[in-house]
C-alpha cells in the first residue's frame, strides 16, 4: 500500500469527536469539560469539595422550545461556552429531533426533567409519587434514545420544582439511584421562573437577582445556574450574553454535567 493511500485510510478512520460518546449524555469532545454530577451535587450542597476551582454550569430547564432553545444555542456558540439542557420528555419529538442532535454536536449535555412536568401527577397533594416519577424518568429516557440512538444515556435528573421544594423524596432518590440516576438542583438562579411579583423584568434586574441568589446556598466557587429556555423566557435569552460575561470576567471555566 502506498503512503498516500495509508494516509487516506487513517483520515477515514479518524474519530469524529462531535459524535455522541457511547453510554453518555454528550459528545466525545465534551468529555474534556464534563464533570460527574454526583461530585458537583455534593460540592454545591456543601457536603464535599469534590470539584475544585471556579467552575460554572449553565443549566436550562423545560425545553425543548423550537424557537427559544436554538436561540440559546446560538448565543452559547457565539461565546464558545457550553450548557446542560434539562428537557421535558413530551418535548422530545421527531419534530424537535434536529435540535437535540445539534446539542450533542455542539458540545452540550442533555439531562432528564421528567416526562410531564405536571406537579399534580408527580407530587399529588405535595406528596411525591415514587412510581410516577421513576416511570416518567424511564419514559423520557426512551424518548431520548428514539432520537439519539441506543448508545445515549443520561444519569442526570432534575425534579420539576427542584428537590429542595419537596419533602419525602428519600425513597424516590434511592429508587433513582438504583437505576443509575442522580438528581441535582442549583445554587444560583436568574429568577425567570419566580412569582411575577419578584420576577426580574429587565436584564439589569435579572443580573442583580442572579448575583444575590448565591447567598441562600453554601459558599463555593462551583456554581450551577438555573435558567429556562421555554416560551415566555425571552428576557433570559436577551440577558444570556451578560450572564456569560459575568462568569468569564470572574475567571470561571464552563462545564457540563455527566
Amino acid at each position: 500500500m502506498s503512503k498516500g493511500s495509508s494516509s487516506s485510510s487513517k483520515k477515514a478512520k479518524k474519530e469524529d469527536k462531535t459524535q455522541l460518546k457511547k453510554g453518555s449524555n454528550h459528545s466525545i469532545e465534551a468529555s474534556d469539560y464534563a464533570y460527574d454530577v454526583t461530585a458537583v451535587n455534593n460540592t454545591i450542597r456543601g457536603k464535599s469539595q469534590d470539584v475544585k476551582g471556579k467552575v460554572v454550569f449553565l443549566t436550562f430547564d423545560d425545553g425543548i422550545d423550537p424557537t427559544l432553545t436554538p436561540q440559546v444555542m446560538d448565543i452559547l456558540k457565539e461565546y464558545g461556552v457550553h450548557a446542560t439542557f434539562f428537557h421535558i420528555g413530551y418535548t422530545i419529538t421527531p419534530e424537535n429531533g434536529d435540535i437535540l442532535k445539534r446539542q450533542i454536536t455542539e458540545g452540550h449535555a442533555i439531562a432528564n426533567h421528567s416526562l410531564s412536568h405536571n406537579f399534580n401527577l408527580l407530587y399529588p397533594g405535595r406528596v411525591p409519587n415514587q412510581s410516577q416519577i421513576t416511570t416518567e424518568v424511564d419514559q423520557t429516557m426512551a424518548n431520548f434514545k428514539a432520537i439519539l440512538g441506543k448508545d445515549f444515556k443520561t444519569r442526570i435528573f432534575r425534579y420539576p420544582g427542584g428537590h429542595m421544594s419537596w419533602q419525602g423524596l428519600e425513597g424516590t432518590d434511592q429508587a433513582l439511584a438504583k437505576q443509575g440516576v442522580q438528581w441535582i438542583d442549583w445554587n444560583m438562579l436568574c429568577g425567570d421562573a419566580e412569582p411575577l411579583s419578584v420576577r426580574p423584568t429587565t436584564s439589569e434586574s435579572m443580573m442583580a437577582y442572579m448575583d444575590g441568589s448565591q447567598k441562600y446556598f453554601p459558599e463555593t466557587t462551583v456554581k450551577v445556574v438555573l435558567m429556562h429556555d421555554t416560551a415566555g423566557k425571552e428576557l433570559t435569552v436577551q440577558t444570556l450574553p451578560q450572564i456569560i460575561e459575568y462568569f468569564k470576567n470572574q475567571g470561571y471555566t464552563f462545564g457540563v454535567l455527566e
